[in-house]
């Protein structure tokens, strides 16, 4: 009997104290006030509000769900609201504040296509500093979008950041899902990256900037490593540099940055081009020879160790020595042109000035076709 009368007492004791705690009316109110305004400030419009709103909107629900728990079962009126007011004004709440929920549930998986469609927008009206914070916005939220990569791609391609837009076609290709019309976009703008990279390239040459053409040839060479073009093939860097004002110097002068730089391979590369070139245009070295006014003449062994002779003398008889071994190279006469290279092989040991690789590379090849 003892317990019946705890327990009864208990479950009294707890109705006064929940009733108690939530029949503050002014609370209610209040409490319902600002849902109202919480929920009529939800934004389904504003992309980057969208996310943050989503969020709010769950709260709310969460919020409601537990005001129809914790204070309407216990709330029985006052002169502020009766509970039929209670009841029409939560249902109505609750109504909105859900509708509201679906909505930013579906519009914050696509929040990055709303940006994206905002970005094309101001484009068309010439806004581009708000335009590109818009496309950027839009790969934030979806860094494989592919429509969102393809417009990025190509306003990178018209600034020559040819480096950013490597980098975003390797997301392109190997982790962006593609359907057929973005495959064809996507070649498309392959083909038209690989021109321009191709065509910029070659102008720098042209210029005499082989440091920043050689900046170009490597971002050229991890391109047609890694991506699917037609365009790409052994001959990549050969065919950059196909016109004859000033190639051969070109291709040494890319060569030794590359060196330089220690990108052996682009080196390689070039230094091969330089002696297709020269073996192809055999007029380049017969019209340096005769514009020297070089005669063939044989180098002093004493002389050459003399240490009154200065190192400019000896690059001047060094640079003499190639180019009369070319000469000979030329004209077939491989004995003596070897035997030339061989002298200026021996200048080298001087330490004293800036090799040429065709000393080393042209004896090797002499001496296959003396064998």
């Amino acid at each position: 009997m003892k317990r019946y009368w705890f327990f009864l007492f208990y479950f009294f004791f707890c109705c006064q104290f929940l009733f108690g705690k939530n029949i503050d009316c002014e609370k209610i109110i209040s409490f319902l006030h600002q849902k109202k305004s919480k929920i009529q400030n939800l934004n389904l419009h504003d992309p980057d509000y969208i996310p943050l709103h989503y969020l709010l909107a769950q709260d709310i629900v969460k919020e409601l769900n537990q005001f129809r728990n914790d204070v309407i079962p216990f709330f029985t009126g006052c002169s502020e609201i009766t509970f039929s007011e209670l009841i029409n004004k939560y249902d109505e709440l609750r109504i909105s504040a859900q509708q509201k929920f679906d909505s930013l549930a579906w519009l914050s998986k696509k929040v990055h296509i709303i940006f994206y469609e905002k970005a094309l927008y101001e484009y068309q009206l010439n806004n581009e500093e708000e335009a590109n914070y818009l496309l950027d916005r839009s790969l934030q939220y979806h860094y494989t979008f592919p429509d969102a990569i393809l417009l990025k791609l190509n306003k990178l391609l018209n600034a020559y950041k040819f480096e950013a837009c490597l980098s975003l076609l390797n997301i392109l290709y190997y982790e962006a899902e593609l359907n057929r019309s973005q495959e064809m976009l996507a070649i498309e703008f392959t083909d038209k990256f690989y021109d321009k990279l191709y065509k910029t390239g070659d102008s720098l040459v042209k210029n005499e900037h082989a440091a920043e053409a050689l900046k170009l040839f490597e971002i050229l060479e991890v391109f047609c490593q890694n991506l699917p073009t037609a365009y790409c093939n052994d001959d990549y860097y050969h065919g950059v540099l196909r016109s004859k004002t000033g190639i051969y110097e070109s291709y040494l002068a890319i060569a030794k940055v590359a060196e330089k730089r220690k990108n052996p391979k682009i080196a390689e590369h070039f230094y091969q081009y330089a002696r297709e070139y020269l073996q192809a245009n055999p007029y380049l070295s017969a019209h340096e020879s005769s514009a020297s006014g070089i005669e063939v003449s044989e180098v002093n062994e004493e002389k050459i160790n003399d240490p009154r002779l200065l190192p400019r003398e000896i690059k001047e008889k060094y640079d003499k020595l190639v180019l009369q071994a070319l000469a000979f190279c030329i004209k077939e006469d491989f004995s003596s042109s070897y035997q030339l290279f061989k002298e200026a092989k021996k200048l080298e040991e001087c330490g004293c000035f800036d090799k040429d690789f065709r000393v080393d590379l042209m004896m090797r090849e002499l001496l296959k076709v003396m064998r």
